[in-house]
C-alpha cells in the first residue's frame, strides 16, 4: 500500500519536467555564475587589475635633499649628530619610497603601471589613465622641513582619480592613504628618539607564517556556492511536493484514497518518503555534476551520504508539514509563502548567499543551527575533512527539526470524516 502511494508521488514528479529542470538546472547555473563572479572575494584573491598611473614630476629631489643637507651642516650640533642626520635624510626619501619601493614592489608591479609625463594631460587624454599624480615643485624640501625642522607647512601630492574607473581609482586611493600613514609614522619616530631601522628589523624577525586557525583546507568559491545553492534548492523540493499533494485533493484523488479505506497518515507517509527520494537524488545529481565540471569532490563519501540523507529526511518533514497546512486551509497559501518568502530567508540565514562568518556575533551562532545553516555547516566541515562526530550538533539540530515538523504535521492534518 505504502509502496504504491510512493510510486504515485514519484510518477507525478516525473511527469512534470518543468519542475525538474528548475530543481536541477537552476542551482547548477547559479553555482557556475556565483562561483566565477564572486570567486576572488570568497577566495581572498585580488581581482585582475590594470592600473595606469600618470606621474607629472615637477620636484627636484636631489636639489631638495641638497638644500636640507646644507641646512643641517649649518646647525650648531656635533659632527657625529650632523653625520647621523645626513645619513637619515639620504636613506629616507618619500618619493623614492613611493615610486621605487611601493609601486615597484612585488604586490603592485604587475597591476600598477607608472607612466611619467612632462605636462598635465588634457581632459580627454586623462581618461586613458586610472589616475594622474602631480608632484609639485619643492615637495622634497618641504617634507624634510616639516618632518625634521617642525615647519608647519605640510607638503602634499595632487592625485586626480578617473571616476570612470571606480575600482582602479579606489585601489590607488587606498595605496596613497596607506603610504601617507606610514610616512607620517616613520618620519615621527626620529623626533621621539626611536630608530626606525631597529623597529623594522625587530618586527621582521617576529613575523611568521599565516595559517588557518584550525589548519583545515579552506573552501573555495565554487565549493562554497555548490553547497549553498544545493541546500537552498532542496527546500524547493518540499514546496513542489506540497503543491502536488494539493493538486491530488483538487482532482479528487485524495477522496478516492479515503474511499479505499487507506488511513490518512499513510497518505502523508507517501508524500514524506517520495520527497526524501527526490531530494536525495537531486543532491547527488547536482554534486555529481559539480564534481565532473567544477572539481567539487568529497574527501569522505560515506559522511557525505549520511549528511545528505538526514537533510533529505528534514526536507520530507517540511513537505508533509506544508501539505498538512494546505489540506487544513484548502488553499495554496502555505506553499506560496514557503517558496516565495521563507526559503530565501532560510537560505540567507543559513549562509547560502554570503559567508555568515563575515557577520559574526549571535547571527553566526543562530545560522549554524537553523534548518539551512545546519546542513551547510555540516557540509563545509565534511569538505574540510572533519569526522561525523565533529558535526554531531548540526546533525542533532537537523534531526530535532525533522521530528518537530512531523509532530506538527500530525496535529494539523485533517481527520477522517472532515470535509474534503
Amino acid at each position: 500500500m505504502i509502496a504504491q502511494l510512493i510510486k504515485k508521488e514519484l510518477l507525478m514528479v516525473w511527469r512534470r519536467p518543468r519542475e525538474l529542470v528548475i530543481l536541477l538546472f537552476m542551482p547548477f547555473v547559479l553555482i557556475t555564475i556565483l562561483g566565477a563572479a564572486l570567486g576572488s572575494i570568497i577566495d581572498g584573491e585580488a581581482p585582475d587589475l590594470n592600473i595606469k598611473l600618470a606621474v607629472i614630476q615637477k620636484d627636484d629631489i636631489e636639489g631638495g635633499e641638497g638644500k636640507i643637507i646644507d641646512k643641517v651642516e649649518s646647525l650648531p650640533i656635533s659632527p657625529e649628530e650632523k653625520t647621523a642626520a645626513i645619513e637619515g635624510i639620504k636613506s629616507f626619501n618619500p618619493l623614492g619610497i613611493l615610486l621605487e619601493d611601493v609601486f615597484a614592489s612585488k604586490e603592485f608591479k604587475d597591476i600598477i603601471q607608472v607612466i611619467e609625463l612632462e605636462d598635465e594631460p588634457s581632459a580627454k587624454e586623462a581618461l586613458k589613465y586610472s589616475g594622474v599624480l602631480e608632484i609639485p615643485a619643492g615637495f622634497t624640501e618641504q617634507f624634510y622641513l616639516h618632518s625634521f625642522f617642525n615647519v608647519k607647512e605640510v607638503p602634499s601630492l595632487n592625485l586626480k582619480l578617473n571616476e570612470s574607473s571606480a575600482l582602479e581609482g579606489s585601489v590607488l586611493k587606498d595605496v596613497f592613504s596607506s603610504f601617507q600613514e606610514e610616512i607620517s609614522l616613520w618620519s615621527t619616530l626620529p623626533s621621539l628618539g626611536v630608530d626606525p631601522e631597529t623597529i623594522q628589523n625587530s618586527l621582521s624577525s617576529k613575523v611568521g607564517n599565516t595559517e588557518t586557525v584550525t589548519k583545515r583546507k579552506p573552501i573555495n568559491a565554487v565549493t562554497y556556492y555548490a553547497i549553498g545553492m544545493c541546500v537552498m534548492f532542496m527546500f524547493y523540493v518540499a514546496g513542489n511536493a506540497a503543491a502536488l499533494a494539493l493538486e491530488e485533493k483538487e482532482n479528487q484523488i485524495y477522496g478516492r484514497i479515503l474511499l479505499a479505506n487507506i488511513p490518512i497518515p499513510i497518505f502523508f507517509v507517501g508524500i514524506f518518503v517520495s520527497t526524501i527520494v527526490v531530494a536525495f537524488m537531486q543532491m547527488n545529481i547536482l554534486f555529481g555534476m559539480s564534481a565532473l565540471i567544477h572539481g567539487v569532490r568529497w574527501p569522505n563519501v560515506f559522511d557525505y551520504f549520511v549528511v545528505t540523507f538526514l537533510l533529505s529526511v528534514m526536507v520530507g518533514g517540511f513537505a508533509v508539514f506544508i501539505s498538512a497546512i494546505n489540506y487544513r486551509s484548502n488553499s495554496r497559501s502555505a506553499t506560496q509563502v514557503f517558496s516565495s518568502f521563507l526559503i530565501p530567508i532560510i537560505a540567507f540565514i543559513g549562509g547560502s548567499f554570503i559567508p555568515v562568518s563575515q557577520i559574526g556575533g549571535i547571527f553566526e551562532e543562530i545560522s549554524q543551527y537553523s534548518p539551512g545553516g545546519a546542513g551547510i555547516s555540516a557540509y563545509y566541515k565534511i569538505m574540510q575533512g572533519y569526522a561525523l562526530s565533529d558535526i554531531s550538533s548540526q546533525l542533532l539540530s537537523v534531526s530535532i527539526t525533522t521530528v518537530l515538523l512531523l509532530f506538527l504535521a500530525f496535529l494539523i492534518q485533517p481527520r477522517r470524516g472532515e470535509s474534503i
